[in-house]
């Protein structure tokens, strides 16, 4: 049996670099060689709590590019040799969300380094040497876009899409609270549509100073300023939209407090904490509170904003780490002292 080196999650803070069988791919299906990956926040939190989306032994990796080197039955060969990035949402194509374009919500669908779906099946993702995907989840990299930034199309596409939700207006004064990696990117593409003011806050200082090169016209360290006075920002009137990238529950009620009467609040980070909210402030200032879910396929309009160099991913991209080294930056990114905002992996060459 043919194997290959990958990155294996075994539990909670139990990953391993090892020798695993080398995937091959059924009908309808590629085989990509990774080249780049990298490590997404939602990695981090299932390596340190786990969930029912990472039954292990699993290998995660959703974000990443990579060669077409083999395909299965029903693929042309023509495709060897194509440079991919890979949508994750592996939807099933029949069901009312689908037929209606929102492939996000398929409530059959699997996901690329995930254990989802009804039957929970183990799909194994780009941490490793070798990963096989069904054909209508490639996204073919334009010749201007390169493997790295390739690798980054997914989180892109998560934060676009929040950039834009909820009928975005140009000239919107906009508050990101959270500036990793997904706040980060929400400020360049809000830059890149035409947003008023940019206020973001956080409470580590290198990734609002990172905040303020990515187009946030004032960073705020709430460690050290009330987060009530960024408001001080829109002369006491409050943002056109508030946009929510930061885990702490205390980020909803804050939310509420610094949008104006009239405006939009997006959800994007998965706060698992209940959260008490009361339904008249909502009403009674006619507020719209709208969850943004990953995307449907929006990987593609991205990379347009890429090959016309309208983002700076450098800002982002903090570290490089090989395959083998990966189980020892999860341990850093896990424990909290890392610096880092953005590790991408350098699978094989």
């Amino acid at each position: 049996m043919e194997t290959m080196k990958a990155v294996v999650f075994y539990g909670p803070g139990n990953m391993k670099y090892e020798d695993v069988p080398r995937p091959q791919p059924k009908e309808g299906e590629v085989c990509v060689k990774v080249r780049f990956a990298s490590i997404c926040g939602s990695d981090i939190e299932e390596y340190k709590i786990g969930s029912d989306r990472s039954i292990p032994p699993l290998i995660f990796g959703h974000e990443f590019s990579g060669e077409i080197v083999e395909v299965g039955q029903g693929v042309s060969k023509e495709r060897i040799g194509q440079r991919v990035s890979v949508n994750p949402i592996l939807y099933c194509g029949q069901c009312y969300y689908c037929k209606n374009g929102l492939i996000n919500l398929c409530n059959h669908r699997r996901s690329v380094g995930r254990t989802l779906g009804v039957e929970k099946k183990r799909c194994d993702g780009g941490f490793a040497e070798y990963v096989c995907v069904p054909e209508f989840s490639l996204v073919p990299l334009a010749d201007e876009v390169s493997l790295e930034e390739g690798a980054l199309l997914e989180p892109l596409a998560v934060s676009y899409c929040a950039a834009k939700a909820s009928s975005f207006a140009p000239g919107e004064n906009v508050l990101v609270i959270g500036t990793g990696p997904i706040g980060l990117m929400i400020i360049q593409f809000l830059k890149a549509l035409g947003s008023g003011k940019i206020v973001a806050t956080d409470v580590v200082d290198m990734r609002l100073q990172a905040a303020r090169g990515c187009g946030a016209d004032e960073a705020v360290n709430v460690k050290t300023t009330p987060i009530e006075r960024v408001i001080d920002y829109t002369a006491g009137i409050g943002f056109d939209r508030v946009i929510v990238t930061a885990g702490a529950p205390s980020a909803v009620s804050d939310s509420l407090k610094l949008v104006r009467n009239g405006g939009s609040i997006v959800l994007v980070a998965l706060i698992r904490t209940g959260v008490t909210v009361n339904p008249v402030d909502i009403v009674g200032r006619q507020l719209t509170v709208y969850g943004s879910y990953m995307f449907t396929h929006e990987m593609v309009e991205v990379m347009n904003y890429l090959a016309k160099k309208k983002l700076n991913l450098q800002r982002l991209i903090t570290s490089k780490c090989s395959l083998a080294d990966t189980p020892e930056a999860f341990k850093r990114l896990a424990s909290g002292t890392s610096n880092d905002i953005k590790i991408l992996i350098e699978v094989t060459e």
